[in-house]
C-alpha cells in the first residue's frame, strides 16, 4: 500500500527539520550487546527527535536555530512469509511497531524494506578448517574431500533490501522539496499502514537528521545539503563510535554535520514501560523483553 496515504499536517508556521531512522543499525547493536543495553531499544524516536532538534539549534544556530521537528521516517524490514521465521520473533516485531506506532500518534512514520535470499559461496582453506576442528568445532569430515587444499560450501541467507537507498532517496527528495514547494510538513501515518507500509511519505524540510553511523548514507547528505541548500547532521547513537567527516567527504562537508547521542540521552528517551492500545489491549515492555532473552531468534528492528 503506497505511502501516500498517510495524512499531511498542517504547514507549519516556523523551519523543520525531518528526522531519518536506520532501524537496523539503531537496534542491533543494543540487542545483541550487553542485556543491559537492550532496555535502550525500546526507543521513544519522537521525543529523541526533539532533544536532537534542540541540541543542535544551540551548537549549530545558523542552520537548526528556531527549527521544530517534521516528519520523523523509521526504516525497517519486514521477513516475508516464506523466509524461515522464529514465531516469537514475529510476534515481537509488531509490537514493536504497534507500541512505536500508537504512542506517537502516527507522528512516526514506519517504512518497510525486504528480505531476499541469496546463496554465498564461502572459500575456507583447509589449515583453517583444522584450526576450526582444534577449538572444539564440530565439523562433518565426511563432506570434505580428502585431496582439496580449499573447501568452497554454500550457505543460502536472507539479506535485507531496499531500506537504506530507501532512507537515502527520501532524505534528497524532502530536500529538494522543500526548494520547490517551500512548504515543510510533518505526516502522520494511520494504522494499519504501519504493519505495510513500503514507501515514505514525501515531505519538504528545511534540514534533516539521519540517525544511523552507516557512512553509505554520507552521499546523500552531501546532495541535499551542498545542492538543495538543507543541512544534515549525521547521529550517531550508543554504542557506535561513529565517524569523523573529513576521513570520508573530504571538501564536501559544508552544511553536514554530526552529534553523538551518549547511553544517558537514550535512556531519558525510552517509551514507557506499558504502551495502550486500541481495544483496551497493552504491549508490557517487561513481557518483551523476557521473550528476547528467551533464546528466541529475530526481533523488533
Amino acid at each position: 500500500m503506497p505511502a501516500s496515504t498517510a495524512m499531511p499536517g498542517r504547514p507549519p508556521a516556523k523551519p523543520l527539520v525531518n528526522v531519518y531512522i536506520d532501524g537496523y543499525n539503531f537496534y542491533v547493536p543494543l540487542s545483541t550487546g550487553e542485556s543491559r543495553y537492550y532496555d535502550l531499544c525500546w526507543c521513544d524516536f519522537e521525543k529523541l527527535a526533539e532533544t536532537l532538534v534542540k541540541r543542535l539549534s544551540i551548537s549549530h544556530p545558523r542552520e537548526f536555530g528556531g527549527c521544530g521537528v517534521g516528519a520523523v521516517k523509521y526504516f525497517t524490514a519486514t521477513i516475508p512469509e516464506n523466509m524461515p521465521q522464529q514465531p516469537d520473533g514475529i510476534d515481537r516485531k509488531y509490537q514493536w511497531l504497534d507500541a512505536v506506532h500508537y504512542h506517537s500518534g502516527g507522528r512516526v512514520e514506519i517504512v518497510h524494506g525486504t528480505f531476499r535470499p541469496r546463496t554465498h559461496r564461502f572459500y575456507i582453506e583447509r589449515d583453517e578448517l583444522d584450526g576450526l576442528a582444534r577449538s572444539g568445532i564440530a565439523l562433518n569430515w565426511d563432506l570434505i574431500p580428502n585431496a582439496a587444499l580449499t573447501f568452497r560450501p554454500k550457505l543460502r541467507m536472507h539479506e535485507e533490501k531496499q531500506t537504506d537507498v530507501m532512507l537515502a532517496t527520501a532524505l534528497v527528495t524532502d530536500a529538494a522539496l522543500q526548494r520547490v514547494s517551500g512548504k515543510p510538513q510533518a505526516t502522520f501515518q494511520t494504522a494499519p499502514l504501519h504493519r505495510e507500509n513500503r514507501r515514505p511519505t514525501p515531505s519538504a524540510c528545511n534540514a534533516a537528521i539521519v540517525i544511523s553511523a552507516d557512512i553509505d548514507f554520507l552521499p546523500a547528505a552531501e546532495v541535499s545539503a551542498g545542492v538543495f541548500n538543507c543541512p544534515v547532521a549525521m547521529a550517531f547513537t550508543f554504542p557506535h563510535a561513529g565517524y569523523r567527516l573529513s576521513d570520508l567527504s573530504p571538501g564536501k562537508t559544508n552544511g553536514i554535520f554530526t552529534v553523538d547521542v551518549s547511553e544517558e540521552e537514550l535512556r531519558s528517551c525510552r517509551l514507557p514501560d506499558v504502551i495502550s492500545l486500541p481495544g483496551e489491549k497493552k504491549i508490557d515492555f517487561r513481557k518483551y523483553r523476557s521473550s528476547h532473552f528467551a533464546k528466541s531468534v529475530g526481533g523488533a528492528s
